[in-house]
């Protein structure tokens, strides 16, 4: 399975014209950090997101790929769960 795409940060950098490198300096990170976080590989922490977004001066949101589950089939994991712990304690 395909590791979804979480954060925008690649698509962020191409708009503002703004190079990886720069933003790792910016940011004091290394150079392979802000790679893998434009690559999905891994994320940044929310205080980082912050830090991105108040730089550029954006909505943090923009920063993450949007969600939407309206597609999805069957019942919300969450209900799932309750289901099964409510016939576990019975």
């Amino acid at each position: 399975m395909l590791k979804p795409r979480l954060n925008r940060i690649s698509i962020i950098l191409d708009e503002f014209n703004f190079s990886q490198k720069d933003l790792s300096i910016y940011l004091k990170v290394s150079t392979n950090t802000v790679s893998r976080w434009c690559r999905n590989i891994n994320q940044p922490d929310l205080e980082k997101i912050y830090e991105i977004a108040k730089f550029f001066r954006i909505d943090n949101r923009r920063l993450f790929e949007p969600t939407s589950w309206d597609k999805e089939q069957g019942k919300a994991p969450y209900l799932i769960y309750l289901e099964e712990k409510e016939k576990s304690e019975n």
